[in-house]
């Protein structure tokens, strides 16, 4: 069967992939492995073989591209894989020769949530982004991880979404275990949101000098430099990050209700509650998470000085 000519891909297509791909976050991701994702593959690995290597190129100058001269068929397949990850990379893309109407409820998230055993109700105050998306969701009252994904889905209709919401959106998208565990306390492998990663996420965001304080706490060794970061830093915006960080875990707490009590039965049986931290599989995250739990759960321990042992004795 005779290949279609390379005319079929016009120059207002590949423009329209250019365009496209200039913003997206895969933009130097290796094409074979986006070919992979698409079920089409593309003959050359490496690190330099990303979309942004070919983008750059109009589609006359494209031709001339080395790998590429005198091969119509390669610029067919690469056409063909970037436009097909566009179609992933953002679902709402107007590349989608389907125009869908404003009424329609795409449940394709809705899916995805199911598969991935993440709960849709998931309060929008537990999902992790940076404080400029936060406070875009609150002036929008966005109260549920649903509700999020449809306000990403509507804008992205009229604007190009950008930062960590549209990171956390296309993670989602494909299914990015690792993308999806930056923003939501999902573990992975095993699927569905649990407490010990939503402490652990509340632990990696605080301020630096906090999560020092926390490791100090924790009998962990500081580098020279963390343990001059930690000596000038304020004390009083040390306690007021980790005060705010446990009354944060309290809320999650009312969440996870089994997994809290379970892990309060931990400490008061005298079990091991390391080894409830274990699945955030980051040892110093793991050491921070404990410490949150011990002083929202109220442990008393002796060894702890300072205004830390004050809350830890409270």
């Amino acid at each position: 069967m005779s290949e279609a000519p390379l005319e079929k891909y016009s120059a207002e297509e590949w423009n329209h992939i250019r365009k496209r791909f200039f913003n997206s976050i895969l933009n130097d991701t290796e094409i074979a492995k986006l070919g992979q994702n698409v079920g089409v593959s593309w003959p050359f690995k490496g690190a330099g073989e990303t979309a942004s290597k070919y983008i750059e190129y109009d589609f006359e100058e494209l031709k001339s591209v080395p790998g590429l001269i005198g091969k119509p068929r390669r610029i067919r397949i690469l056409m063909d894989i970037l436009r097909e990850t566009l179609a992933f990379d953002d679902p709402f893309s107007d590349m989608v020769d389907t125009v869908e109407s404003e009424s329609e409820e795409d449940d394709t998230f809705e899916r995805i949530l199911a598969k991935l055993e993440i709960p849709p109700s998931y309060p929008s105050e537990f999902v992790h982004f940076a404080a400029g998306t936060r406070e875009l969701l609150k002036n929008e009252d966005i109260t549920t991880l649903i509700e999020i994904i449809h306000f990403g889905q509507k804008i992205a209709r009229n604007v190009v979404v950008g930062g960590d919401l549209k990171t956390f959106l296309n993670g989602l998208a494909h299914k990015d275990e690792v993308g999806i565990a930056k923003h939501l306390p999902y573990r992975r492998s095993i699927r569905g949101l649990h407490l010990a990663e939503a402490i652990g996420l509340i632990a990696r965001d605080l301020p630096e000098a906090a999560q020092l304080h926390l490791l100090q706490q924790a009998e962990t060794s500081l580098t020279d430099e963390e343990k001059t970061v930690l000596s000038k830093a304020s004390d009083l915006n040390i306690e007021a990050a980790i005060k705010a960080a446990v009354e944060q875990v309290a809320k999650v707490s009312e969440w996870f209700t089994a997994e809290a009590s379970d892990l309060k039965q931990t400490f008061s049986t005298g079990g091991s509650p390391e080894r409830y931290f274990i699945m955030i599989n980051d040892p110093r995250r793991e050491r921070m998470a404990l410490q949150l739990a011990k002083l929202q759960i109220g442990i008393n321990d002796s060894k702890k000085t300072g205004f830390l042992g004050k809350l830890f004795g409270r």
